[in-house]
């Protein structure tokens, strides 16, 4: 997979084994879960409020950046190209 996107949100998947799947990509408001997360871009602190949980979640985010996500689901952010 292959987006441009204007928010990628990066947190841990509190679901996950541990092993598999343990990292949670929040692109322009749509989840995907990954094996792996690798940045090349500068991020920032976020936090949003998940109302069906009632509670915060903190992110590493980045803005206006390009994803990229192979098959074994490695991810992996730039800057904008």
């Amino acid at each position: 997979m292959n987006k441009q996107v204007t928010l990628a949100q990066i947190r841990f998947n509190t679901e996950s084994n541990g092993h598999d799947k343990c990292w949670r990509l929040v692109l322009d408001g749509e989840e995907i879960l990954v094996e792996s997360v690798s940045i090349h871009a500068p991020v920032f602190t976020s936090r949003d409020w998940i109302g069906p949980i009632s509670k915060f979640k903190h992110h590493i985010s980045v803005a206006d950046c390009h994803v990229h996500i192979d098959e074994a689901g490695v991810a992996l952010i730039t800057g904008r190209e």
